[in-house]
């Protein structure tokens, strides 16, 4: 995982030199251990170049050679591994120099030199204003190797290593769309890391923002950072979504309400007849005022006197596959209409032995559980 998250994420020409460099130098020491000084790419460089070049390449191949066959417990992620990037890079130029001396027939060596010196600035200009058309989540750039056209792809395979811009994304697009109007929003974001980076707002924005328990939140904020432990997870379009910010092909953050009366009246009505289909018959079981269905491959629980407030925490769900030792934990939004409360989720295709839901108070502790058998 962690060779082709780096193979994906660097600028092409930059993985490509930093190969070549590491062949060279290969090449090099060979030369020299055999006492051919001046033969081969090691022409390039004398004695303390070619120490250097060995230091650079065994500070990047080693812990990645340990990585492999150690296997320690990381995150899925490359971020453990950027102290490599810098070690690889100087290993770039280190192809570079040997290309300047390289004696090719018919051309003199600064001509070529000088050619693979205007390819590199063109390969890593290419790579900036990929990066600049993707601002400001630049740090989401992945080369032409990864998969990028199919919808959801990357996100459905890797972590994108949340940089917290989505979030700021997210709050100016509701103060767009609620101009002068006060924002409740859950508690969340005005006691954890969230509020951090709200700050970044001016201070008028952010006096907008608000946390009434007594009521519902007025929009549902969500950073698609952790997809890959929801890779296995159909989509499930609930609550309605009012905005998805993009990069590539892959939904990176959304905002969606909990308010039917925000959206169009026709999707009001789609989620309304989802609660009829998703609620007929007998409960599974009941915790919190909450009755719990399972129609199909969809888990839906309903409140139907469902008090102002009942949403502002969001609801849990962690399930047990039947083979699997690891359970799948997720989090799932609600709506309200008509004085109901409703939530549902839809399930993966693997057996599952059983379902836990709950939702947290306000001061951190239980408000309410319940276990379903599936």
């Amino acid at each position: 995982y962690v060779l082709h998250w780096f193979a994906i994420s660097q600028p092409p020409v930059t993985l490509l030199l930093g190969l070549l460099g590491l062949g060279a130098l290969g090449l090099a020491a060979k030369g020299a251990f055999r006492r051919r000084a001046g033969a081969g790419p090691g022409a390039a460089w004398g004695a303390a170049e070619l120490r250097f070049g060995l230091l650079l390449a065994t500070c990047f191949v080693l812990p990645l050679v340990a990585f492999v066959l150690l296997r320690p417990n990381v995150n899925h992620d490359w971020r453990h591994f950027y102290f490599l990037h810098g070690p690889f890079c100087l290993l770039a130029t280190f192809a570079l120099m040997g290309m300047r001396q390289l004696p090719v027939q018919g051309l003199r060596k600064e001509w070529l030199g000088g050619a693979a010196c205007a390819l590199t600035a063109a390969g890593l200009g290419a790579a900036a204003l990929e990066m600049a058309q993707i601002h400001p989540n630049q740090h989401l750039y992945f080369n032409f190797l990864a998969d990028r056209k199919t919808p959801e792809r990357l996100l459905s395979r890797y972590i994108t290593d949340q940089q917290f811009t989505e979030w700021r994304q997210s709050y100016e697009y509701l103060l767009r769309q609620t101009p002068a109007a006060a924002i409740n929003m859950e508690k969340k974001y005005f006691t954890s890391v969230l509020n951090l980076w709200k700050t970044i707002l001016p201070a008028a924005d952010r006096r907008r923002f608000t946390y009434d328990p007594s009521r519902d939140p007025d929009f549902y904020l969500e950073i698609k950072e952790n997809a890959i432990q929801r890779g296995t997870l159909p989509e499930e379009p609930f609550p309605p979504i009012l905005h998805r910010l993009k990069v590539y092909n892959d939904t990176i953050a959304t905002v969606s309400t909990p308010d039917l009366s925000r959206v169009d009246p026709a999707v009001a009505d789609e989620y309304r007849t989802l609660h009829r289909a998703a609620t007929a018959g007998v409960p599974a079981a009941r915790a919190g005022g909450y009755e719990v269905h399972l129609r199909g491959s969809r888990l839906a629980w309903v409140k139907e006197a469902c008090e102002p407030g009942a949403l502002m925490r969001e609801f849990r769900i962690k399930l047990y596959p039947v083979q699997e030792r690891r359970h799948v934990e997720f989090e799932a939004y609600g709506v309200r209409f008509d004085g109901k409360c409703l939530g549902a989720a839809r399930l993966p295709d693997f057996a599952l032995a059983r379902a836990r839901l709950w939702q947290f108070a306000p001061d951190g502790g239980l408000l309410w559980e319940v276990e379903v058998p599936l």
